[in-house]
């Protein structure tokens, strides 16, 4: 179940879903085809927990551990608020998987995130994102999920 399907299913408990490897393994324009590394399909097995990924190329790949990194920022600060309470463990990966996947399959969010990806690797250092429209776009998809917890 997917996170459209836990907010309007009528879920009393954090019942969150992840997504499957074919809502986040998106085709990205000017991909050459390369296979992914060994490395990154296990880093996403594990963010996931669907094996195994099948024909996962280097580019989507890299978008995936982009949007991951990028939506982690993007969840610790939400939960950081007073007032909201840290879901389990499953809720908050599942939440994390299901925003990685709304930022892979949205072309611009996903340039966003990969963008600042690449720049912190640039940079040797580990930034947060900047607060903009893109941020802005990610925690109203995460907003309604926060509000039921």
């Amino acid at each position: 179940m997917g996170l459209l399907g836990w907010l309007f299913g009528g879920a009393k408990q954090p019942k969150l879903g992840r997504p499957l490897i074919s809502d986040i393994a998106v085709s990205i324009p000017g991909d050459d085809g390369t296979p992914a590394t060994k490395n990154q399909i296990d880093a996403i097995e594990r963010l996931i927990c669907e094996p195994p990924l099948g024909n996962l190329t280097y580019q989507q790949a890299a978008a995936i551990m982009s949007a991951r990194s990028y939506s982690k920022f993007v969840v610790d600060d939400v939960l950081s608020k007073p007032g909201i309470r840290h879901p389990r463990r499953p809720v908050y990966l599942a939440l994390q998987a299901n925003l990685i996947a709304f930022i892979v399959r949205d072309p611009q969010a996903r340039a966003n995130a990969c963008k600042w990806s690449n720049r912190n690797f640039e940079r040797g250092e580990e930034s947060p994102p900047p607060k903009n429209a893109h941020w802005q776009q990610a925690i109203a998809f995460i907003a309604p999920v926060i509000a039921k917890l």
